[in-house]
Formats: C-alpha cells, structure tokens, sequence
C-alpha cells in the first residue's frame, strides 16, 4: 500500500477535518458506553486516546502540535476507537492518506478463484483454495484421497472452514493427529498458527459485525474456544513439527506416522485467496503420497478411517 503523505500547504484544513472525524467517533463511543460499560473500562476520553494511541493528540486539539499524524498512528487510534472498516478508511480519507485495500469481490474474486482451480488442480500433494476467513472454496483430489474428506458440496457451507474442519471429530484430521503426544503437540501449534492467521487476515475487521458471528460460530465447534482464548504465551510451540499424522500406504496398507509441511501459494497480488497445501518432509510420507500417485480408484476406497 502506497503511504502518500498529505500536502504540507493544506495540512490545517486537512487536520480539522481528521480531528472533526475522530471527534465523532470518540464522542460516538463514549456515549455507547453510558448504558453498557466497556469491557475492558475504556472511557473514550480525549486524555485516554491520547495515553493509549496518540501521544500528540491533545497538542493537536489544542494548536499545539500542526502535524498530521502518521497513518501507523491513525491505525492505532482506530483499534482504540474500535473502527469497523468503514470508519477506518473514514479516518484514513480524513488525512488523505489512501484507504486501505479490500478483499476481491464480485467478478474480480471469481476470475482469480477460477484461476487458482486450475492451479491448484496441476499440484500432485494435497491443497485447498481458502479465502482470507480460512473459507475452503476448492479441495483437489490429492486433499481428498489422502484425508479420506468427504466431497465439499456434502457440507453446508457454514461448515466450510478450515478451523473448525481442525477440531471436528467426524472429519479425520484431528483422529489422525492425535495418535501420540508428539503429535497431539503438533497438532495443537498447528491449530494456534491457523488461528493467529485468521487474526492477523481480518486484524482490520475485527470489530465487525460478521467477524464476531463467524467467531461464535467456530467456538461452536468441540473445544475451539479454548484455542481461541488462550494467551500467545501458551500457544507459541514453534518449536514442533507444522504437522505429524498418520498416513496409508496406498500400496502396502499399512498405517504410518508421517511429517508434513504447510505451504501457502499466492494466486494474485492480494494475499487472498490462496491455496494452502501439504508437502512430506520424511521419507515415510514421500512414500506415501508415491502411493497414491500410482493407485487408482475412489478416493474413499484409497484411504479410510482407522
């Protein structure tokens, strides 16, 4: 994203109109928060957003200070101030800085999904097309086959989400994750990762109405909300495998414990949508995933529960 700084020779008009704009949005807060305190006792006072965002803040207000802020700053008095991504760009408009860029929609988002499929489709390992909620939007066979998952269309589609497809019991995954307790370890870094990702996609649309119905609608799920709640101090295990499962030999039939890789492959200058696919890092997985390649048949007759 291009920084453009605004033109010094405007900056008083720029500056009142950024201040006007945070000013409503600040007064719009404190009000909110007569009848429902805070959860987390913010008062929405000019003194506190100037403690906890912009330090220049009532320098500004008061004529003190004539420089605009910088947009890292104005970032930060949006998180304050709890932006939907609408106000967000408001603020950045305000300062004549440029707004920051949305996802793909329409027939731009079609175009480059349509174009991923095919992509994803020429890879030999196992790989999924996923949107910046984690949203799984395409599965190639290798995915299918080697997970024992069912075709995507059999799920409704509130259901097509990677996090919580981590933490279903019907769904293979987690079974095959959790038949030791080094690969239980794995399993849940594995599962903090995806769950910081998705934090950091949506980090601007946070304080959306949909992102908090989509969140509610995962800890739904088994114990994610566990996962989801608990501080980075717990869940940083970066020191542990991306993943360790259980494999079939497609040729053999026998079970074995294999090491697998997450690899994220961009399809366009957004970072979403993507596909998200599995490489073997031992040679018990290379052998397995050898296995499939040279097998035919249906994918629920290739792998099946254990």
């Amino acid at each position: 994203m291009m920084n453009i700084e605004p033109d010094a020779s405007h900056t008083p008009d720029v500056l009142r109109d950024l201040l006007e704009e945070i000013e409503v949005l600040r007064i719009t807060r404190q009000e909110e928060g007569r009848d429902r305190p805070h959860p987390f006792l913010k008062r929405f006072t000019q003194q506190e957003l100037t403690d906890e965002a912009c330090p220049t803040y009532k320098n500004l207000l008061v004529g003190r200070s004539q420089r605009i802020p910088s947009r890292q700053t104005l970032m930060q008095i949006a998180d304050y101030l709890e932006c939907s991504m609408e106000s967000r760009n408001n603020l950045l408009l305000a300062a004549r800085y440029l707004p920051e860029s949305l996802e793909l929609e329409g027939n731009a988002l079609r175009l480059v999904l349509e174009q991923a499929r095919q992509l994803m489709d020429t890879l030999s390992y196992p790989a999924m097309l996923v949107t910046h909620t984690l949203a799984i939007e395409a599965l190639n066979e290798p995915f299918q086959r080697f997970f024992a998952f069912p075709p995507l269309m059999a799920l409704p589609r509130a259901q097509r989400y990677f996090l919580p497809v981590l933490f279903r019991e019907d769904l293979p995954i987690r079974e095959r994750s959790s038949f030791n307790d080094q690969a239980v370890k794995a399993w849940q870094a594995g599962v903090s990762r995806c769950i910081e990702l998705f934090k950091q996609s949506n980090r601007l649309s946070q304080f959306e109405p949909w992102y908090h119905e989509l969140v509610e609608q995962f800890c739904a799920v088994a114990d994610f909300r566990l996962y989801w709640e608990q501080t980075p101090s717990i869940r940083d295990q970066y020191d542990v495998p991306s993943k360790l499962l259980l494999g079939r030999n497609a040729t053999t039939e026998e079970w074995v414990p294999i090491e697998l890789q997450n690899i994220r492959i961009s399809v366009c200058s957004h970072m979403y949508p993507c596909i998200m696919a599995f490489r073997p890092l031992d040679d018990a997985g290379r052998s397995v995933f050898a296995s499939f390649s040279s097998t035919q048949g249906s994918p629920f007759n290739a792998v099946r529960r254990r």
